[in-house]
């Protein structure tokens, strides 16, 4: 029976989730064991399968308990609380599995158990700026017994309230610190890796900050790679979108939040984290797709994490009035710091869309306080895009040049394309009756990476633009152009006729996420088969790759004035 127990704990050491889960199964065949319950429940969680998971650990905290096994009970009762409340909502249940891990812990030797219920505490707490000093103690718990996955989690829960708190710079160590524990080997638990991946995620977000994550998810993926742990980005569908984002792959986004909200659909279960339905209407806003981003959102408007994709829908379809209300109501909840950055910057789009230099001039004069105040990169290049588009709208085109280009600098420094092409376009649009040459170029340079990321609505405005100015409507091929980095890498795969699970392991993604990769390939170029795109590939992929992205100079200082 050990033997068993213990060839279910390596599978799941293993990332072999349904190889554990059937191992735990067999044992409870044969006797009601509640190790054996506690191991299914974990194997259940990461094969989501929540309420099966529930049910076991529930299980195995009564079979802990009657067995004198406290320790054990006091772990399974912490997870309970946590589950209740971040799948299910179901706070007076957490609650009550909280308050009976409080009392057993009261019944424990000192040990690291008091930093587990307090950073329990902590990530249950709905403003992780009041968890700090939750953090605090489970870290000093975590030093004093060597426990790793205790000190990630503290780590990155305190980085997390810091940088609520609005000390950006201090708190973002922090959540590096947190990341390097659990990819150098000091972290055990796979829960804990999703946890902290979760939270940095959360950070990145909050601190403006994509760049960030693109440089992490390369650090993950050679952890996973290494360890051979391919599964272990798969706890949180909004997370792995959120680094497909930061990437520039789009339709890897895409794949997943669509995926995570047919299964909050199944289940009934709510997000874990930013709802799928708000990131992937923000998503579907860069594809240019309104209306449908709009229906995304219906029943989730007053989300706080809605707001901003809810208040854009508004904008683009004209109703400025209600848009301008959605944001100064959000504005005012997080008095400002750099949770306000991207809301004053949509807001400035608002009032330049009603005509209010003045508004939209305070606005931008707004987010450069903030970007003086924090000196997060980030959050400067949002406020000299801001102040660049908002000075064009006023007609100084001097210091919309100066601020624009300042917005390109800070983005491409930052690894973040999306952000500097909007840069680049509004540039563009500042100086096309001034300067068309630059203008041209630099329309063109949006346009190259808008198709790149698969940003077609935005990719339509710079081509429009384009035409305007006498260029030619697209950048390459147009067929090759349609497609995202990613989608040509897996297309390249496919003349090799690679199976989906050999492409995912090729490029290290599931291969639910290349069966999207190839269903979007498919459509965009308007073939029925694999063997059609294969053959497409073989045609035109290798020959015409290199021409989408013609290598040109940027024009001199001289041409650019």
């Amino acid at each position: 029976m050990s033997e068993r127990l213990a060839e279910g704990e390596r599978l799941l050491a293993a990332t072999e989730w349904a190889a554990a889960a059937s191992t735990f199964e067999s044992v409870l065949k044969l006797r009601d064991e509640p190790a054996a319950h506690d191991g299914l429940g974990r194997a259940s969680w990461w094969l989501r399968d929540v309420d099966r998971a529930l049910a076991e650990r529930t299980a195995a905290y009564a079979g802990y308990r009657r067995s004198g096994q406290d320790a054990l009970a006091f772990r399974s009762a912490l997870w309970l609380a946590r589950e209740y409340a971040e799948a299910l909502g179901s706070d007076p249940v957490s609650r009550g599995w909280l308050a009976r891990a409080e009392g057993i812990a009261a019944r424990l030797p000192d040990g690291v158990e008091g930093g587990w219920l307090a950073v329990t505490r902590g990530l249950l707490r709905p403003d992780p700026s009041a968890a700090r000093q939750d953090a605090r103690i489970a870290r000093e718990a975590a030093q004093a017994h060597g426990d790793g996955d205790l000190e990630a989690t503290a780590l990155a829960l305190l980085g997390l309230g810091t940088i609520s708190a609005g000390a950006v710079q201090d708190g973002m160590r922090l959540v590096d610190e947190a990341m390097v524990v659990v990819t150098a080997g000091e972290a055990s638990d796979a829960m804990v890796f999703g946890d902290v991946c979760c939270m940095v995620t959360r950070a990145s977000e909050e601190a403006c900050d994509a760049s960030r994550l693109s440089q992490w998810n390369k650090i993950l993926q050679r952890f996973m790679q290494r360890t051979g742990h391919p599964a272990l980005l798969q706890f949180c569908g909004t997370c792995c979108a959120e680094i497909s984002l930061a990437a520039g792959d789009l339709a890897g986004a895409e794949g997943w939040l669509t995926g995570t909200l047919q299964e909050l659909s199944r289940s009934g279960h709510r997000a874990r984290c930013v709802h799928p339905a708000a990131k992937l209407a923000e998503l579907r806003l860069l594809q240019g797709r309104v209306e449908e981003a709009g229906r995304l959102l219906d029943g989730f408007e007053d989300r706080p994490d809605a707001l901003l994709a809810t208040a854009a829908v508004r904008l683009a379809a004209g109703d400025t009035a209600v848009a301008a209300s959605l944001l100064h109501r959000r504005i005012n909840h997080v008095t400002g710091g750099l949770l306000a950055v991207p809301l004053l910057a949509l807001l400035a789009e608002v009032q330049m869309t009603q005509g209010d230099a003045a508004e939209a001039f305070e606005t931008a004069r707004r987010l450069d306080e903030i970007a003086a105040g924090t000196q997060w990169q980030p959050a400067i290049g949002s406020s000299h895009l801001t102040a660049g588009r908002v000075a064009a709208f006023g007609g100084n085109l001097a210091s919309a040049h100066d601020r624009l280009d300042s917005a390109i600098a800070v983005f491409s420094e930052l690894n973040m394309p999306l952000a500097a092409a909007r840069a680049h376009l509004s540039l563009a649009e500042a100086l096309r009756d001034s300067n068309g040459n630059v203008a041209a170029y630099e329309a063109g340079v949006a346009l190259a990476a808008f198709e790149e990321a698969g940003a077609a609505g935005m990719a339509d405005r710079a081509a429009a633009l384009v035409r305007v100015l006498g260029g030619p409507a697209r950048t390459g091929p147009k067929a090759l152009g349609l497609l995202s980095r990613r989608e040509r890498e897996v297309m390249e795969l496919l003349t090799e006729a690679k199976s989906n699970a050999e492409i995912g392991e090729r490029l290290f993604i599931s291969a639910k996420t290349v069966e999207h990769h190839v269903s979007s390939i498919l459509s965009k170029l308007h073939l029925r088969t694999r063997g059609e795109a294969a053959a497409f590939g073989l045609r035109s992929l290798h020959s015409d790759l290199r021409s989408l992205h013609p290598d040109q100079g940027r024009p001199s200082e001289q041409g650019r004035k």
